[in-house]
């Protein structure tokens, strides 16, 4: 009409080309962080600067977006390797390295959030895993072919546990330097000198199952075996999804009878971890009491801890992925005794190795311990006769690597 003035057209922002990938992102770093279960899509979305609604034009489901989250890690790690065309080992573990350095919350999300995807989706992303596996032992074993195939498979899982080690821990140290010391770490894995083994290997299974073998007696102590059945749940579900109810079945009672011992589920969990801390810091202190050096006290730790992880895989497990499930002032308590006991390991190696910086040592300790819990709760790998062993082998490998 005459004498009225046009509106100017709202402006309107560009969605960018990556928003996909900036979701992707955000949930990773949230999920590790928080947890799958402490986190909502609302919180993802918040995150990137958009709404709910526009985070499901790119994703159906908050599972959707943790299986991409591990899922986008694997694909660029295969595909880093296989551009590269790698014709020696140190250029494939090059492009691993550079991969791991720039998701270190890979681990995190792989060893405790993808027990709670459901079946399709699980089984999904463990196809992409075993497929990226499969094409890394491969390749070693083409690089190393006096290597038996099952000694192949150990040593790239090995890997893969020094590549995932910094998602355990926030030392902070810039990329390039990340990269760097994966690398060297990798490779001193990678090079390990195995005797050759015919034992079989099964790659297509869970980390966190255990070989249907001998289970050992059970205890008769009623409390005790709400312990353990409680240490086994936690460990292969995750603590989020075991009822009370579930850990009665297991021993035969109900919910009611459980409580009889414990009065929460929160207080059975802080019951578990106690036991497990209270355990390795008795076998540090027996690895100090019969030494006369500290590389001596160092290697009689890591033998410790071997001989812990082989045999309380379930404990290991639930204090790398349920510690942040207990309340604030418990939690704190079991970080203060975890960072005491990696402590003790660096002072050993510092007094051993007196070049090495405080952070630098922290990496190669966390890179031990991670490579032992990620290979004993690994069925397969627990076949093998001399695993024990070769963990000490390949942990004092890493503890000695030039960086």
């Amino acid at each position: 009409m005459a004498g009225q003035t046009r509106r100017a057209p709202i402006a309107r922002t560009p969605r960018p080309r990556d928003r996909k990938a900036q979701i992707i992102t955000a949930a990773a770093d949230l999920f590790y962080r928080y947890g799958y279960h402490n986190v909502s899509t609302e919180q993802i979305a918040q995150a990137v600067g958009i709404t709910a609604g526009a985070l499901y034009r790119h994703f159906t489901s908050k599972q959707d977006l943790l299986a991409h989250a591990v899922i986008d890690a694997f694909e660029r790690a295969t595909v880093l390797v296989e551009q590269g065309a790698p014709d020696s080992l140190a250029a494939m573990v090059d492009g691993l390295a550079a991969t791991a350095g720039a998701r270190r919350d890979l681990g995190g999300l792989w060893n405790r959030e993808t027990r709670h995807l459901d079946d399709e989706r699980r089984a999904r992303m463990r196809g992409r895993f075993f497929a990226f596996l499969a094409y890394f032992t491969e390749q070693l074993h083409l690089a190393r072919p006096e290597l038996s195939a099952a000694d192949a498979d150990l040593l790239s899982w090995c890997a893969l546990g020094v590549l995932t080690s910094p998602s355990y821990h926030g030392t902070e140290v810039d990329e390039a330097r990340l990269v760097d010391l994966l690398r060297r770490m990798t490779l001193a894995v990678c090079t390990a000198p195995l005797a050759a083994t015919d034992t079989a290997t099964d790659t297509a299974t869970d980390t966190a199952a255990r070989p249907e073998v001998a289970t050992g007696v059970a205890p008769r102590s009623r409390r005790e075996s709400i312990l353990t059945a409680a240490a086994r749940l936690f460990h292969r579900r995750g603590y989020q999804s075991v009822s009370m109810d579930d850990i009665g079945a297991v021993v035969g009672i109900t919910s009611t009878g459980v409580y009889k011992y414990f009065d929460s589920k929160v207080g059975l969990l802080s019951a578990t971890i106690a036991r497990a801390a209270t355990a390795l810091q008795l076998g540090l202190g027996q690895a100090l009491a019969t030494a006369s050096t500290p590389a001596q006290a160092l290697d009689n730790a890591l033998a410790a801890y071997v001989d812990f992880a082989m045999v309380h895989y379930d404990l290991v497990g639930i204090l790398v992925s349920e510690v942040m499930n207990l309340p604030e002032p418990e939690r704190h308590t079991v970080r203060r005794a975890q960072h005491d006991y990696v402590a003790e390991w660096v002072r050993l190696l510092r007094d051993s190795r007196p070049e090495l910086g405080e952070r630098d040592a922290l990496f190669l300790v966390h890179a031990t311990l991670t490579v032992v819990n990620d290979a004993t709760r690994t069925r397969h790998l627990l076949r093998r006769p001399a695993l024990a062993d070769e963990l000490r082998l390949i942990g004092r490998r890493i503890l000695a690597t030039e960086v």
